[in-house]
């Protein structure tokens, strides 16, 4: 059963609200620099649990596997770390899966991105060419 959003502040080090906040970032999709994202983990009963990270602002939803944060499918010698070999993935990068893009943040453009698996690298390229944009409006073409 999957649990509700939350953003846990009163813990000092909570591992997915800091991969949210610090490798995740600025949201992807409303280029908010500081969503302070929202959290919720959903537990599988084969394979990796999952953690969904939420935008407060524009309310896009992304999903990366557990293993991705903590490191347990960087190696072939992990059932999720076989998988991620299997499937031609880089094995030390973070996957994060678009799960769905908020209405405010929707565009033609973003749409094809919805239900992809990126790496984060690749998700990082997508959030500094939409800050660009922000910045810098008038190279817009």
């Amino acid at each position: 059963m999957a649990t509700e959003y939350r953003r846990n502040e009163n813990v000092t080090y909570d591992i997915p609200q800091q991969f949210a906040d610090k490798k995740i970032g600025a949201c992807p999709f409303c280029g908010e620099e500081t969503p302070r994202w929202l959290v919720r983990e959903e537990w599988k009963l084969f394979g990796s649990n999952e953690y969904y990270f939420k935008c407060p602002y524009c309310e896009t939803e992304l999903m990366v596997l557990k293993d991705d944060i903590t490191g347990m499918s960087y190696t072939k010698n992990t059932p999720s770390g076989k998988k991620k070999a299997a499937e031609g993935k880089i094995m030390n990068v973070p996957y994060v899966t678009v799960v769905r893009i908020g209405l405010s943040a929707k565009t033609h453009e973003n749409m094809l991105l919805q239900g992809e698996d990126l790496p984060l690298p690749e998700l990082k390229k997508i959030t500094a060419a939409l800050l660009e944009r922000k910045i810098h409006p008038e190279n817009e073409k």
